[in-house]
């Protein structure tokens, strides 16, 4: 169960960390150029954007899939709870199932976040404007109805998930620990562990990789 003042709270933290990880295009530097954000038919080009734009984002998508597990008032005891739980593992090994297009478009909807590409090449999660609902495309099969942004989110979590599921657990378990009873507290600390935890993932380092390239001015140059 999804608790929207949760899963909103993670989304603005989120925003906050993804701007400070944002690099402007140089202006002598190369511009990259996205397809439209509407659906259309599935092209080399759309299937590209997308899975270029699932390399930049996997650190902000699964930490949003985590957090979506933990509803609030967030009690240290009960995410202990969860955290140790063998559905949560059943949840996280299941790929397919958790990284499932119908899934992904609820939790990234509850959040109000959107994929962004930007003009060098990279791409972010952002929360979208006057906090409006994002479009997903929760089938995202067709090859006449295909959403390049809903496959960023679902070729990023795949690869986060498929590879690492066991040790992105373990690392919570370990990265949450002991804390805090205060909520406030409790919440900063859960968001901490999932940070950390995504972090041991293969395709968030990977991810992270391509940030310092982008750093220096080379991400459009992928």
């Amino acid at each position: 169960t999804m608790h929207n003042s949760s899963l909103q709270w993670f989304a603005r933290v989120l925003c906050l960390l993804s701007a400070s990880s944002t690099f402007q295009a140089k202006a002598e530097g190369p511009q990259f150029s996205w397809p439209g954000d509407s659906i259309g038919e599935r092209t080399a080009e759309r299937v590209s954007a997308g899975k270029r734009a699932g390399k930049y984002i996997a650190c902000s998508v699964c930490e949003t899939v985590l957090a979506a597990n933990f509803p609030r008032p967030h009690d240290s005891e009960q995410i202990r709870k969860i955290v140790a739980a063998d559905e949560l593992a059943e949840k996280l090994g299941d790929a397919k199932d958790i990284c499932g297009m119908k899934h992904l478009a609820n939790v990234f909807k509850v959040f109000k976040l959107e994929v962004v590409g930007q003009a060098d090449g990279t791409a972010v999660m952002r929360q979208t404007k006057n906090k409006g609902e994002p479009f997903y495309e929760e089938i995202n099969k067709s090859d006449l109805a295909f959403h390049w942004k809903s496959l960023a989110v679902e070729h990023a979590c795949l690869e986060v998930f498929r590879q690492n599921s066991d040790g992105i657990q373990d690392a919570l378990k370990e990265a949450f620990g002991e804390g805090s009873t205060e909520e406030d507290e409790v919440t900063e600390h859960l968001r901490l562990a999932i940070k950390a935890s995504c972090r041991q993932a293969k395709f968030c380092k990977a991810s992270e990789k391509l940030w310092k390239k982008a750093k220096s001015g080379t991400a459009a140059e992928l």
